[in-house]
């Protein structure tokens, strides 16, 4: 019995090859997409899983947002350690970058005479396996974390270092003293939050008073959510500027971070919740849209063949029979388009991944993949059903007489589904237009400083690039082919910042809030491509104002550059004014602070937090390292980045040198709506596509049903062009109908993901005319290419039964 079903269901596929291609293509590239969609929807939901009791280890973050940046995973290690004992903490676990701690540790040690910079090099508490998991290779990373001068390397950190990773005992120097290697672990894994290549001892001041990631395990059935509110009790008693500041705490669950978590301090890249929900919206849209062509090709199709199934239930077929036959035509082509997706995302899979920045693999035999199965069957299945339920259920008399054609219900299925594609369709368009003048206007943002044309060296060595008298390596540099100019700067001004002052003006304004300094070398103004309103630049002839001291750090100076923002939230209307004035920094000894320059104001980080009011100060870091900006003239960027790189190896003595332009950064910094923006872009184009694949079958269906209709017109003289018209009325009704269903939801979903941004476009009405009328003149389209063939034809052949 089921040989005789494929047989039939084979013969049936011959008897109309054109609809089974426009089944099978439509089908599979539908699946082929969700498949591609469902693989990165899966990866972005499997991060940290795999470390122990990750359901209970929540990281505390300092919430910013009242002082207008973002929430930042970064909090206080003297409150974890007064709450250690909370009745809801099982344990504690500190982990910090090196360079962040009060002792500074710096990350340069010495391998053949060349200085080796320790790859993402952190300090961490002892219990780091309770936490994180683990594979080690070789040692005891406990130990090794137990005691100073003892270092803990990935197994690539070792290997680019020393060429092996049987290295334990093996001695690196450093400015302090020596490194003894005391563990070898496997590298992290890319589904996780982590991200470190070296890690050593954290020292005890730092336990104690350190700041950086402080991750707490609780007990059982903890209340989170209190838990976080005690966090910011005990924070701001020890930290009462919070409370003025409007900082509070609040605390993450690790398996959440990965789309949660973010800012400067976070160990890399996070993912972005809103494009895994654009993802799974654009996988569920395209499984919907491609299961509509089915559903309403195959309605076609039963029409098509009415008399076929008259005859059969006349000579005795039974329901069940007739629908076991549709169904196994349905799943003979399902499994087709299954092997044809599978075909595809084996080769859209590299494009992809490097759309979307990630590794993503499709492993055959996993559980993945026995899912995708019962998917693809699944939805065969429903999409097969509903057409051989429809034809089933008529009588032998009813389906002989024609009457299929004319059902009401059918015409009703095929009208509904059309409206929903198109629904669907006209909101990516929006989707699409807008995200792209969202980002358009986040890329031109006047963000008060020059992106092009600037190249910056990253993490170089503070007492090296932040030095008052002269600099041997900066005069190397700018006397390269193409560089105009050269500064030193302690920040990454597309990242959020963590330092910052608050100033006491002379009329007795004190500032409050977060407002961000920028330490710079001379000539920053320029270097950087600020505006300058009044006073001057940082410059040699005025030496002074360099960061110095006059025997303690309690009679300290330094000069300053202050944003248009600061000034006129100090009170004053004249900026000219403020020029020479000398401000106090109360929480830094009374620091001095001697006004030189007003500029406009700079917007640090992202497009999505406000301007804040910013200052730059000349030679004030105190960070371990610090970038060099690099200012270029009609230069070969690539070649200039290694010409940078041998000076540096040749002043320095240090290798792997990190050189970047300032523009990539910045967009860097916005790459998660970049990447939204090409996978609805590209999506969109695709559900277009298979729209048009439904439609043109609906319309061929059409086309043949009132082929008499048109006939009889051409007899009694209609044109070409309104028989085309007549015939594409209806398809443009429907499509009417799917505008209205569209607008509103588009609307409300757009504006929803545009509140992300604190600078965004307002939506505009030619995108949602322009979306409409691509939708109604690709419908006409498709369906005129049918309707002008029926036109062309001679009635005669049509009417000569009649």
């Amino acid at each position: 019995m089921i040989v005789n079903y494929l047989v039939t269901a084979v013969r049936a596929i011959k008897r109309d090859m054109q609809h089974f291609f426009l089944n099978l293509i439509g089908f599979s590239i539908g699946l082929a997409a969700a498949i591609l969609m469902a693989l990165f929807a899966q990866n972005e939901l499997s991060y940290d899983k795999q470390h122990p009791d990750s359901e209970r280890v929540y990281l505390a973050h300092s919430d910013y947002t009242a002082a207008g940046l973002q929430v930042i995973p970064f909090s206080s290690f003297a409150v974890a350690e007064k709450l250690k004992s909370h009745s809801q903490v099982e344990s504690i676990f500190r982990l910090s970058a090196a360079k962040d701690i009060p002792e500074g540790i710096n990350d340069l040690v010495e391998i053949g005479g060349n200085y080796h910079r320790l790859n993402r090099f952190y300090v961490a508490s002892t219990n780091i396996l309770d936490f994180i998991q683990l594979d080690i290779i070789a040692g005891d990373i406990k130990e090794a974390l137990a005691k100073p001068g003892q270092l803990v390397l990935s197994e690539a950190e070792a290997t680019r270092l020393l060429g092996s990773t049987q290295v334990i005992g093996r001695t690196l120097n450093h400015a302090e003293g020596q490194y003894s290697i005391g563990a070898v672990f496997k590298d992290l894994p890319e589904n996780t939050h982590f991200k470190f290549d070296s890690v050593t001892h954290i020292p005890a001041e730092s336990m104690q008073n350190g700041n950086g990631l402080a991750y707490y395990k609780l007990i059982a059935n903890a209340d989170a959510l209190a838990f976080g509110q005690q966090l910011t009790k005990e924070s701001h008693h020890l930290r009462p500027w919070q409370v003025k500041q409007g900082v509070k705490m609040v605390v993450v669950n690790m398996e959440n971070l990965h789309l949660e978590s973010n800012g400067p301090t976070a160990m890399k890249e996070a993912g972005s919740a809103i494009t895994l929900q654009i993802c799974i919206g654009l996988s569920v849209i395209l499984i919907l849209i491609a299961s509509i062509n089915f559903i309403n090709l195959n309605i076609a199709q039963s029409a098509k063949r009415a008399k076929e199934v008259g005859v059969r239930k006349a000579l005795g077929a039974t329901k069940a029979q007739l629908v076991t036959q549709f169904l196994t035509e349905s799943f003979l082509v399902v499994t087709l388009a299954g092997l044809m997706a599978f075909a595809l995302v084996e080769l859209w899979l590299p494009g992809f991944n490097q759309m979307m920045g990630r590794q993503l693999t499709l492993v055959y035999g996993s559980e993945f993949m026995l899912v995708t199965l019962v998917v693809i069957l699944s939805v065969g299945l429903l999409s097969g059903l509903y057409p051989a339920l429809f034809i089933a259920s008529f009588s032998a008399k009813r389906v002989l007489s024609g009457d299929l054609v004319r059902g009401g219900t059918a015409i009703f299925i095929r009208k509904l589904t059309l409206c929903l594609q198109g629904a669907l369709s006209v909101g990516l368009i929006i989707a699409a237009a807008s995200l792209y003048q969202q980002m358009s206007l986040v890329d031109s943002l006047a963000v008060g400083y020059e992106k092009t044309s600037r190249l910056v060296v990253k993490e170089l060595p503070t007492d090296a690039i932040f030095k008052q008298d002269h600099n041997s390596l900066f005069a190397a540099i700018k006397n390269l082919p193409g560089v105009e100019q050269v500064t030193a700067s302690n920040t990454d001004l597309t990242h959020d910042m963590e330092f910052n002052f608050q100033f006491t003006w002379p009329n007795g304004e004190k500032m409050n809030g977060f407002q961000p300094t920028v330490s710079t070398g001379y000539h920053a103004v320029d270097t950087l491509g600020l505006t300058l309103l009044a006073g001057r630049d940082f410059s040699e002839q005025f030496s002074g104002d360099w960061y110095h001291t006059d025997g303690d750090e309690s009679n300290s100076t330094v000069g300053v550059l202050v944003s248009r923002r600061m000034v006129e939230l100090a009170g004053y209307q004249d900026l000219d004014t403020v020029i020479g004035l000398t401000l106090i920094e109360p929480r830094y000894d009374n620091m001095k602070a001697k006004v030189v320059g007003v500029i406009e104001d700079v917007k640090i980080g992202s497009a999505r937090q406000q301007a804040l009011p910013v200052s730059f100060n000349l030679g004030y870091n105190r960070n371990p390292t610090g970038h060099l900006v690099i200012k270029t003239a009609n230069a070969d960027m690539a070649m200039l980045s290694k010409q940078v790189q041998q000076i540096i190896m040749d002043d320095l003595h240090l290798s792997d040198v990190q050189i970047t332009q300032l523009s990539e950064d910045y967009a860097n910094a916005h790459k998660n709506e970049h990447r939204a923006l090409e996978m609805v872009s590209v999506f969109s184009l695709l559900a277009i596509f298979l729209t048009c694949l439904g439609t043109f079958g609906l319309a061929s269906f059409a086309t043949l049903r009132r082929q008499k209709e048109v006939a009889i017109r051409k007899v009694i003289g209609a044109s070409r062009l309104s028989i085309v018209n007549l015939l594409a009325k209806e398809f443009l009704l429907l499509v009417a109908i799917s505008i209205i269903i569209a607008y509103p939801l588009s609307y409300w979903l757009v504006g929803d993901w545009l509140a992300n941004f604190n600078e965004r476009i307002e939506q505009a009405a030619w995108v949602y005319l322009v979306a409409a009328g691509s939708i109604a003149v690709i419908t006409w389209l498709t369906v005129a290419s049918l309707a002008f063939k029926a036109a062309c034809s001679r009635p005669s052949l049509i009417l000569r039964y009649e």
